[in-house]
């Protein structure tokens, strides 16, 4: 793998030695405008830079200095799956560059980073989920259909006799600690026999305790009206959504959450973890044949809107992630403080979710974004604002936020890895 860094390094006076250690350059102090490299396919840089007591051995890759501080930096990769800037970083404590494994490796017992912007784009793992009726237009290359269509080509097919209950939910058990309430409205557009297109909308006000919600009360407050179409059921190992013409009519599924084990044990006592909502099925979203094409497509559309949420993460998890753990919280400190999440999304067009977070407490175990790995004793957020997830469909495709401050404890970055 190539490596190469490029910088307009100016340093007032420089020391050579030789000894058991190798051969060695000391710099007492050195300034750059500018510093450039690249990794493999990853490229990052720095300018203003002010570095002390830099020293850089001859024989071998390693650069180490005992305190620096940047008037700026980014990182990202050429395929444009991230793409992170920061305005100033303080590395009060030194760093070291070195060779790693493959790739090279930035090491820095204690960073703090000012005004982050982070941009990561999907796909984002596989799916269980389909989209509840073909986006129309999709043929025809309506707005989000490109996305959907890449996100859904990437979602592998299980072979036959695989294990259905490989379930996202059972990598998201961080979530059980989550408290607050989820806000929003279900609209669904049916096209029914006599009555002709319908449009439901039911606002549901969810409180949520201990990762967990109450989905009999949710379905006992289903508003008079909407309660004579809707209902929720639990049935095997689903809980699922469904609707039917009063007093005629059987019931059909609009969208169904398939549950692990203890979800369905759970669901059993009328509380369903909030984790098992990450499986979802919504209707077939497979091309009609002809003979289905002549009947009358009874479910239109489906959509989440007044999306308004409010969550905390309060007892130490941790999740499965790029290959690596995140940890969130610890002894000392909650997860996450304040999520407020706002938007809509829908079936068949871009959607977007926009939110904010008080702070994100965490400890991260190699974990990769494209060809960078990052590990970290501590990695704590605070402010982070602007937070926003773009959707085709109900397919996230991509994340960007800023955050106001980042503080880290023995960070190590390596760049080229795979």
């Amino acid at each position: 793998m190539s490596h190469k860094v490029e910088t307009d390094i100016a340093v007032p006076g420089f020391g050579f030695s030789q000894d058991e250690g190798g051969q060695r350059l000391t710099f007492p102090r050195a300034t750059t405008q500018t510093v450039t490299g690249r990794s493999g396919t990853t490229e990052y840089g720095a300018h203003e830079a002010i570095i002390d007591a830099l020293e850089g051995r001859l024989d071998t890759l390693r650069w180490t200095c005992e305190g620096a501080s940047f008037g700026g930096a980014w990182l990202k990769d050429d395929a444009g799956r991230f793409d992170i800037s920061v305005e100033r970083i303080e590395l009060s404590r030194g760093a070291m560059l070195t060779r790693a494994d493959r790739g090279v490796e930035i090491v820095a017992p204690s960073a703090a980073l000012s005004e982050m912007k982070l941009v990561v784009r999907g796909p984002f793992g596989s799916t269980a989920a389909e989209p509840l009726v073909q986006p129309a237009g999709a043929a025809a290359g309506a707005p989000g259909a490109a996305a959907a269509g890449a996100a859904r080509a990437a979602t592998p097919t299980p072979p036959p006799g695989a294990n259905p209950l490989a379930l996202r939910q059972a990598g998201l058990q961080f979530l059980d600690s989550l408290s607050g309430r989820m806000n929003f409205t279900v609209k669904v557009v049916l096209d029914l026999p006599v009555v002709g297109k319908r449009t439901l909308d039911q606002k549901l006000k969810i409180p949520v305790e201990q990762g967990s919600l109450n989905w009999v009360d949710l379905e006992n407050s289903l508003d008079w009206l909407e309660g004579r179409f809707l209902d929720i059921k639990h049935q095997g190992d689903q809980l699922a959504l469904t609707w039917k013409v009063p007093v005629v009519g059987s019931s059909r599924e609009i969208v169904a959450f398939t549950l692990d084990g203890p979800a369905n044990a759970l669901a059993s006592f009328g509380r369903v973890p909030v984790r098992s909502l990450a499986d979802y099925r919504l209707r077939s979203a497979k091309a009609p044949t002809p003979a289905e094409s002549s009947k009358r497509q009874l479910v239109q559309a489906l959509s989440l809107d007044a999306i308004d949420v409010a969550l905390s993460l309060v007892a130490p998890r941790s999740v499965q992630a790029g290959g690596g753990v995140i940890m969130f919280g610890g002894d000392d400190s909650p997860g996450m403080v304040d999520l407020k999440v706002t938007g809509a999304i829908n079936d068949a067009k871009p959607g977007m979710l926009r939110g904010a977070i008080g702070s994100i407490d965490t400890t991260i175990k190699d974990v990769q974004m494209g060809s960078a790995t990052i590990a970290s004793d501590r990695l704590h957020f605070d402010d982070l604002d602007e937070l926003v997830v773009e959707f085709a469909g109900f397919t996230p495709v991509s994340v960007s936020a800023v955050i106001h401050r980042v503080t880290a404890t023995n960070l190590s970055l390596q760049l080229g890895r795979r």
